[in-house]
Formats: C-alpha cells, sequence, structure tokens
C-alpha cells in the first residue's frame, strides 16, 4: 500500500467519530432505550415470570409425594460350615415403590400466597417503569434547556465579538474611551468563558444520559422532542387519579396479606385443621415375593391452647390483629399524604406558570430596552456600561424563560408520577 493511502485511511478512521450520524431520540424512544438497558428493570421482569411460573404451576401444591428404591445385598458364611451348617445368606434383592398424598386445609393459603407474590411482583415492576420514565423524562427535557442555552450563549458570543469590534473602532477614531473597549474586551472574554463552560457541563450531562439509555460512549444524540409547555393548565383529575397510585396500592395489598395470615393463623388454630392423607406401596423381594398397601385417613386436630385468653397462640393472634389495624391506619396516612403531595405539585404548577408568562414579558421588554440602548450607545447617548446591561439583562431573560420552562415540565412530570399516569394525559 502505498504512503499517501495509508495517510488518507488514519485521517479517514480518526475523522470518522466527527463524521457519525447522530442518534435522533425522542422523549419516549429515551424511555424505551432505559426500559432496555436498566439492569433492575430486568431483575424485576424476571422476578414476575418466576412468580407467573409459580402461579401457573400451582397444580403441583396438590401433587403425592413419589419414592422409588431398588437395593441388593448378598453374603456368604464367615464360620466353617461345621459349626454353623451348610446354609448361608446367597444373594437377595427388594424393589419398592411408593406414593403418598397429604393435604390439609391450609394449603388454600399456600395457593393465596402465591397469587399475592405476583400481584406485589407485578405492583414492583410497575413502579420501577413509572420511575424510570420520570427520571429519563426530566434528564431529556433537561438536555434540551441545556442546549437552548448553549445556543444563548453562542449568540451572547457573536454580539460581544461585534460590539468589542464597534468599541475598538470607535476608540481608534477618538470617538469613544479605551475603558469602553476593555470593557468589550472583557465581555466578550466572558461570554466565551460562560460558553466553554457550558459546553463542559452538556458534554457531562450528555454523557450520563447516553450511558442511562444503554448507547454507546461514542454515539452523538440529536434530541427531536422540544422543550415545549402546554398553553393551558393540566385538568383537574385528582379525585379520579389518586387512588390508583401504586403506592397505595402496595398498601392495599399488604392490609389484605396481614387479613389473610390473621384468618390462615385462626383456621389452623383455633378451627380444626383437616388433613387427608392416601397412600400405596408395594415391594417386591428377590424379584419373586410382591406386597402391597393402601391406606386412607381423614382427621382432625386443633390447637386448644389457642382459646385460653393469654396463652401464646392468643397473644400471637392479638398481634396479627394489631397489625392488620395499623396497616388500616397506615394506607389512610398514605392517602392524605398523597393528597397532600399532589396538591403542592399543583400550587407549585400555578407559580411555575406566573413565573413563565412573565419570564416571557421581560424577554419581550428587554429586548427593547437592549435595541433603544444600542442605539443610543451609537449616538453617543449611552454608555458602554450601559450597553452591557442592557445585553446582559436580555440573556438573563431568556435564561430564566428557559430555566422557567424546564421547571413547568419537571413539575409536570412529576405530577403525572404522583398520579401514576402519563403526564400528557393530563391535558386531554
Amino acid at each position: 500500500m502505498k504512503i499517501p493511502s495509508l495517510i488518507s485511511l488514519y485521517f479517514t478512521l480518526s475523522l470518522a467519530p466527527l463524521l457519525a450520524v447522530p442518534v435522533e431520540v425522542s422523549v419516549e424512544s429515551a424511555v424505551e432505550l432505559a426500559s432496555r438497558a436498566s439492569v433492575e428493570l430486568y431483575g424485576q421482569k424476571l422476578a414476575v415470570e418466576s412468580a407467573q411460573r409459580d402461579l401457573g404451576n400451582s397444580w403441583n401444591l396438590f401433587l403425592p409425594g413419589i419414592s422409588m428404591g431398588l437395593s441388593a445385598k448378598t453374603g456368604d458364611k464367615f464360620l466353617a460350615p461345621a459349626i454353623l451348617g451348610n446354609s448361608g445368606p446367597g444373594f437377595g434383592s427388594t424393589l419398592s415403590l411408593g406414593t403418598k398424598l397429604t393435604l390439609t386445609s391450609g394449603v388454600l393459603y399456600d395457593l393465596e400466597k402465591q397469587r399475592t407474590s405476583l400481584r406485589s411482583a407485578l405492583l414492583e415492576e410497575r413502579d420501577l417503569k413509572a420511575r424510570l420514565a420520570r427520571d429519563v423524562q426530566k434528564a431529556y427535557f433537561q438536555l434540551v434547556s441545556l442546549q437552548l442555552e448553549l445556543e444563548n450563549k453562542a449568540k451572547a458570543i457573536v454580539l460581544a465579538e461585534e460590539r468589542r469590534r464597534l468599541a475598538d473602532l470607535r476608540f481608534a477614531r477618538g470617538l469613544g474611551s479605551e475603558l469602553d473597549a476593555l470593557r468589550a474586551q472583557m465581555s466578550e472574554l466572558n461570554a466565551r468563558s460562560a460558553h466553554k463552560k457550558a459546553v463542559s457541563d452538556y458534554d457531562k450531562r450528555q454523557t450520563a444520559f447516553r450511558r442511562q439509555l444503554g448507547l454507546a460512549a461514542g454515539d452523538q444524540l440529536r434530541l427531536t422532542t422540544a422543550l415545549e409547555v402546554p398553553a393551558v393548565q393540566p385538568a383537574d383529575v385528582i379525585a379520579t387519579l389518586i387512588d390508583t397510585r401504586i403506592d397505595l396500592a402496595k398498601a392495599s395489598l399488604a392490609r389484605k396479606i396481614a387479613a389473610v395470615a390473621t384468618a390462615k393463623f385462626i383456621n389452623l388454630n383455633r378451627l380444626p385443621l383437616v388433613t387427608l392423607d392416601a397412600g400405596w406401596s408395594f415391594s417386591l423381594a428377590d424379584f419373586k415375593t410382591s406386597r402391597d398397601n393402601f391406606s386412607i385417613s381423614a382427621s382432625l386436630s386443633f390447637n386448644a391452647d389457642a382459646w385460653i385468653p393469654g396463652s401464646r397462640k392468643d397473644l400471637e393472634l392479638l398481634a396479627l390483629r394489631e397489625t392488620e389495624d395499623r396497616l388500616a391506619r397506615s394506607h389512610e396516612q398514605i392517602r392524605r399524604s398523597a393528597l397532600d403531595e399532589v396538591e403542592a405539585l399543583r400550587l407549585d404548577l400555578e407559580f411555575a406558570r406566573n413565573s413563565l408568562e412573565l419570564a416571557s414579558g421581560q424577554i419581550s421588554l428587554s429586548e427593547r430596552i437592549a435595541a433603544r440602548t444600542r442605539e443610543a450607545w451609537e449616538r453617543g447617548a449611552a454608555t458602554a456600561l450601559e450597553l452591557e446591561d442592557a445585553q446582559y439583562a436580555v440573556d438573563s431573560a431568556k435564561q430564566t424563560l428557559i430555566a422557567s420552562q424546564y421547571q413547568y415540565l419537571s413539575l409536570l412530570i412529576d405530577l403525572g408520577y404522583a398520579l401514576n399516569t402519563d403526564w400528557k394525559t393530563l391535558y386531554k
């Protein structure tokens, strides 16, 4: 291979990451990618599948135990035949087969335990998915807001360069002071420094976001969902959605588990325990002599001490009932806390909406002030410091608007999570 070809190949490989096509990611696809990459969610899916298998094969709770065995032995005389005679143990074998089925009234509670385990695993999976979607959506829109800030800071550099050139020109022609020229140079340096810091922050956030989505380190992202705030307030659906919260569903399931535990203790201790046994066994000795046996039995038993006040079993039952009462109170407390949380989010949304409207008005007003100040500066009726302050006010207003938009969307996402629904459905 020729040297020029090697050089061309080297430059092609070195520029390949820069020429790579960016990965287009919407907020919906970001949630999907993060769900696929989440190890925690994958582990929970395995737990759900395990619980589904256990419940789907619950028939094995009624499966009888089966045992099989084969034994063989051999022997010979140890003492002389003259002393013990001529008979010896020889060779012997035994084949056995047996089965036994035991059923108690407690097997129904084992079946209920499997159902509860599946419901618990499904609730945990829903919670993981909801929290993952919330975190990914907030991280996504934060990246979008940082992109907008980068664009504004890049525009600020262009304006600072132009103002610095004009200040240098005015100073060279004797129309401006050296102090104005130096201030313009300092403003340009500050604008470039702010842009570099914003680029560094954006790169770090993007790296963390890429890792969260399971993408390669060299992949460049192009975020396609804009930072847009709905024009209206979300619908008042708190009363209809508050009881769909996952934490309330978990609390309800905990109450049900406690109630089942109490009922199981009563049925297995205070009430008669029904036990059914059925068994059959077969044996074949030396492949000649066979024997088999079949039996069926039923029994009733209960713990009499469970009815004695102050006994150990009576105290255990009292503790189970106290647990039921505690979980019922806890459920009500969780519901009240949920209502308070959602109401606080609603108030924060109203405040964020007002801040958003105020920031929009500030941008319009600050841009008009900056334009008039620039005209006055060009006529010599305003100082460079006044022009710098006016431009700084515009930049601050834009940053405030971007921050207000992100804050509003972040609160909306939190509200959707608090109501166990997609935040976009709050406007439908």
